[in-house]
């Protein structure tokens, strides 16, 4: 009887802390801003292999004007280099429309139920691990491959960055098999005391596309200079 009294409590320890960093987790998803970009004016830079790129946001603009290139390479961009890249914000902007939920993130649309797990605690944050979430067949085929960390801060309690990388190859999509899948999110308060927003997203890419086409991009995109609208 004893063993089995004490069996009982363990399970019940473990159910109690398995809440807890649910719970945890959960709000340190729910401390980030969801009004980004819809209330924020500012300023990204993008980095990749083949050049880098600064421009403006800012929600009080209208049309092709929502978005301002800046530079390419420390230069002044051609006329051709701003229709480009207004075409191009323009297709994200509609995509993004057209599910209003993608950019919200949350430890439901994230993380897989039952998958978390603390790593370890210190007296500023907390790390986790976990199997990212997914919404179709398709998707958890590939989540099963990758690994998930993320750090709530304490003293906030927010996210202040997650990472998915997967620990063998993966195949996205017809014809195409990738070595390296590596994106990591950044978070941090737009002002002392502010709202939480992304200040940060790399992500790493290596594999091939139908046999012959080779994949090798790294991205860095920062944002900064945040004002509120």
């Amino acid at each position: 009887m004893k063993l089995l009294a004490t069996t009982l409590l363990l399970l019940a320890t473990c159910a109690a802390s398995a809440q807890a960093h649910e719970d945890i987790v959960a709000r340190g998803f729910e401390a980030l801003s969801d009004d980004f970009p819809e209330k924020w004016a500012f300023t990204e830079t993008v980095e990749k292999e083949e050049g880098s790129t600064v421009a403006t946001y800012d929600p009080d603009r209208t049309g092709d004007d929502l978005w301002v290139l800046l530079s390419v390479d420390g230069r002044d961009p051609t006329d051709e280099e701003i229709s480009d890249f207004r075409e191009m914000k323009r297709k994200r902007r509609e995509a993004r429309e057209e599910n209003e939920s993608e950019g919200r993130l949350t430890i439901d649309n994230m993380v897989s139920a039952g998958s978390l797990e603390l790593i370890e605690e210190t007296d500023a944050f907390w790390l986790f691990g976990f199997r990212p979430a997914a919404d179709s067949e398709d998707d958890e085929k590939f989540m099963q491959a990758v690994d998930g960390t993320l750090q709530v801060v304490k003293d906030g309690e927010y996210v202040a960055w997650l990472r998915m990388k997967n620990r063998e190859t993966v195949r996205p999509g017809k014809g195409v098999k990738l070595e390296t899948f590596d994106t990591r999110l950044e978070f941090a308060p737009a002002y002392d005391g502010g709202p939480v927003l992304p200040i940060g997203v790399r992500t790493e890419v290596k594999g091939k596309a139908f046999v012959v086409v080779k994949i090798n991009e790294i991205v860095t995109v920062r944002y900064s200079d945040f004002q509120q609208r």
